[in-house]
């Protein structure tokens, strides 16, 4: 040939010594794998693990070992070296001599390889196998080998084209050698098997996106659109073959979004940096819409700066929002780098985006229609109306709204324009209640004042005054018994703490008034307390002690016994999968320890008594949320300074700045059980609009909220002022006995007022059932049904109304006439 020298290099023919090495290694490592090769071959097979883990981006996947099915009409040398290196691989292996045969063998199981003879003598028959196999959709993945007669070295390699044609994935000429066998065998493994494992992941993938509800569309690095989902369509008004191919920059309307915007998008995009914001889409045949925006870079390799394609969603903004104040907050944005490196630019205005007016104006009730809420439908009306006619008393409107300082306070109506309504609200927010119309001792017993003697609420207050109150001698043969049976009895009580329906007062017999400390221990374990403060049981016992004797229990309704219903209730509603959703075990630690301590050292008076009477604690405070802050003042002051005994502070072992957010936590939750602040609260709440009702075409709305802190703070307030005035929702019993023993306690109050001249601050409770009524109308009702809404605590509701009908039945039963008939009932009142 006269070649042979150039292709063949000998140690003689080196004249470069270095060169002269490189050859002897490289021989060395020729021998030395052949050698291995020698071995293994001789070695016995060695089974493969069942599975083996794949990584496909961020998804984890688990490959089962691989079947292989090999389709040979005859036996011979060809079919025993592939039958010996699945063998050898630890693969799965099965034989079919024939077209049926293979067919019925891949339907009774899978197989990820199929090595089909295709030599001259059976062509025909493997290439019906293939055709059959890739018209299968279930077939999709699996990976076809065709085995071709071997090619003699003086003919020209023939194309493998006709083969890809009949669907085969791989051609493999005709080799007995085994290792050439196995290693075919294991490329295909590792390759074309494992790449379709990914191919049904990605296909998931894109299932689920089609069934999103959230627009989203892929695009290239140049902006050309490969794929959009049906919420696109219905949100562009873009059909899928008119955007796919061409670029999604038509949807941007230039004008209304602003051209510094849409610079900023395209730097972050060619950075390859997340970019959110707020954009005016253009739609077909439709008006221009507002949306929030995310783009998202797709990279091929983890460290590649380069993207290969772009995700982005689409999220119509709520219509409460006017084109002109998206224009002046869409450039307001921020960015925060990320754990790994990138830069993501957001829209500062994410909480009020989540505003639905059309639900929360649905969910409210007449007595609380705030200046807030007035506001947001005159916005949508604004938003309706093109933005060259705006009417300007329209806007004039809003602008006085806006001046008023009290926006979520409720605005006149049917029912505060009654007087006696009117007190009660401002009795029980502001302490300024109206002086009674009656005179002497009237005020204090309705009793007294009643002149039928089978009046249902004095028969209801005598039963529950002997059986909540029991003499002197009645509590020491209790006592006697309690001794003997005391923790057996308490145990079986704390059995029951899980359920909405937890007799606490039974608790509170059983313990010798005791509640909180028993019922504080077991729920406190529960949520992992021990684990997540790093404490002794020790610790936490002598904690609960002294947060209980801190508690006063010459009160009849503001004492440890409310404690422990509170945190019951607390601990009931952190059991649920919404507040999962938002909150960490963290976070329901802080509302379970301010719950047992949001009345600590209650005076068993209000706020509006102490700031009349002038007391230390309404100057310290300066008369704003007295009682409040006290509270929660005294909650650390007795935790961290208890005669400077460590075995009492259960923050102690906590860092520095877990211990301060939990302290704020702490702080803003007892707050938030200012009566002054409950319609605050209960409207953001609908504000924010964390799980949205029906929409006006009839499905189901979810509004997709961010689990920011704000939000959670909000949960964590709402959670626990639904708790603090939860006894309404309770089962009857329950209710009677909680509203027996508040009215117990207002009326000492008022008959202190009256002994010493003071103001009364607080209506005079002569009636159980009407004062029942008008709490739950004014207060409980919205707040607790639109809690229990975001819960999906129907149930509650149902109690809840229950209960209220209870109240309401003495208004025909109760011989005294009522001065308020309220016509408005719970399951009417759609909040």
């Amino acid at each position: 040939m006269g070649c042979a020298a150039s292709v063949h290099a000998t140690d003689s023919q080196c004249k470069d010594p270095k060169h002269k090495y490189k050859l002897q290694d490289y021989d060395n490592t020729i021998r030395a794998v052949t050698e291995q090769s020698r071995k293994e071959s001789e070695e016995p097979p060695q089974k493969q693990p069942e599975k083996k883990e794949i990584r496909f981006g961020p998804v984890k996947l688990l490959q089962e070992i691989s079947r292989v099915l090999l389709v040979f009409p005859v036996e011979d040398g060809q079919s025993e070296a592939f039958l010996w290196a699945c063998r050898k691989g630890g693969f799965a292996c099965s034989m079919a001599n024939s077209l049926d045969n293979a067919m019925d063998t891949l339907d009774k199981r899978k197989h990820h390889i199929v090595v089909i003879d295709m030599r001259l003598n059976v062509y025909s028959i493997g290439e019906q196998i293939v055709r059959k196999i890739r018209s299968r959709p279930s077939f999709a993945n699996v990976v076809t080998l065709a085995v071709c007669p071997a090619i003699p070295r003086w003919c020209e390699e023939p194309s493998v084209r006709p083969y890809l044609d009949m669907g085969f994935n791989r051609r493999f000429l005709e080799n007995h050698d085994r290792g050439a066998c196995l290693n075919e065998i294991v490329m295909m493994d590792t390759g074309e098997v494992s790449t379709g494992l990914k191919l049904s992941v990605a296909n998931t993938l894109f299932q689920l996106l089609e069934e999103s509800r959230d627009s989203f569309d892929i695009t290239d690095i140049d902006g050309i659109c490969s794929y959009v989902n049906p919420a696109f369509e219905k949100l562009a008004g873009f059909k899928s073959i008119d955007m796919v191919g061409k670029s999604t920059d038509v949807l941007l309307n230039e004008e209304k979004t602003g051209t510094g915007l849409i610079e900023t998008m395209q730097r972050c995009k060619a950075e390859g940096k997340v970019w959110e914001g707020v954009v005016v889409n253009n739609r077909t045949g439709l008006d221009p819409i507002s949306v929030e925006m995310k783009i998202m870079p797709v990279f091929d390799a983890e460290g590649n700066n380069v993207p290969s394609h772009f995700v982005t969603c689409r999220l119509e903004l709520n219509p409460t929002l006017c084109r002109s104040c998206l224009n002046k907050n869409q450039f307001n944005s921020t960015t925060r780098r990320m754990s790994n490196g990138r830069v993501r630019t957001e829209s500062s205005n994410t909480s009020i985006n989540s505003i639905s007016v059309n639900n929360t104006s649905r969910r409210l009730s007449k007595q609380v229609d705030a200046p807030i809420i007035k506001i947001l439908t005159m916005l949508r009306s604004i938003q309706d109306t093109s933005p060259q006619q705006l009417p300007a008393q329209l806007i004039e409107n809003v602008m006085a709204m806006l001046r008023s300082s009290e926006l979520y306070n409720p605005g006149s109506n049917s029912l505060t324009e009654d007087p006696e309504a009117l007190g009660f609200m401002d009795g029980l927010m502001e302490g300024r209640g109206t002086r009674p119309s009656v005179t002497g001792d009237t005020i204090l017993s309705h009793r007294d004042s009643c002149e039928s003697l089978d009046c249902p609420v004095c028969h209801m207050i005598a039963h529950l005054t002997e059986s909540t109150y029991p003499s002197e001698s009645t509590a020491a043969i209790n006592n006697i018994t309690l001794s003997q049976t005391l923790p057996t009895l308490i145990k079986e009580n704390l059995t029951r703490r899980k359920e909405w329906d937890y007799d606490v007062v039974e608790l509170e017999r059983l313990s010798s008034h005791r509640p909180l400390f028993y019922l504080g221990f077991d729920i406190l374990v529960e949520f992992g307390i021990l684990n997540l403060f790093k404490i002794e049981e020790t610790t936490l016992r002598n904690w609960l002690g002294l947060i209980e004797s801190n508690y006063r229990s010459c009160n009849t309704y503001h004492n440890s016994t409310h404690a422990a219903d509170v945190l019951q209730a607390s601990a009931y509603f952190c059991r649920s999968q919404c507040m999962e959703n938002f909150l960490d075990p963290t976070d329901f630690l802080a509302l379970l320890i301010a719950s047992i301590c949001h009345d600590i050292d209650h005076p068993g008076r209000t706020n509006a008594f102490l700031c009349n009477v002038s007391h230390e604690l309404a100057i310290m405070y300066n008369d704003s949320a007295v009682l409040e802050s006290h509270h929660s003042a005294t909650t650390f002051k007795v935790t961290c300074q208890a005669a400077e005994n460590k075995n009492v502070n259960i923050f102690q072992n906590l860092e520095p700045e877990n211990f301060k957010m939990i302290r704020k936590s702490i702080i803003s939750m007892i707050l938030a059980t200012d009566m002054t602040q409950h319609f605050e609260h209960y409207n953001k709440f609908l504000a924010v609009n964390l799980k949205c009702g029906s929409s006006e075409d009839g499905e189901e709305c979810m509004a997709q909220v961010p689990v920011s802190q704000d939000n959670k703070s909000l949960i964590l307030r709402m959670a626990i002022k639904c708790a603090d005035i939860s006894n309404p929702s309770r089962s009857v019993c329950l209710a009677r006995a909680w509203a027996h023993r508040i009215v117990l306690e207002y009326r000492d109050q008022i008959a202190e007022e009256k002994s010493r001249a003071l103001p009364q601050s607080l209506p005079p409770f002569d009636d159980i059932p009407k004062s029942q009524v008008l709490f739950v109308h004014l207060f409980a009702k919205d707040l607790l049904t639109a809690y229990y809404e975001f819960l999906e605590f129907g149930h509650l509701t149902d109690q809840l109304t229950e209960t209220f009908d209870y109240w309401d039945s003495f208004n025909e039963e109760n011989p005294y006439p009522h001065a308020l008939t309220l016509s408005i009932s719970t399951s009417s009142n759609s909040t």
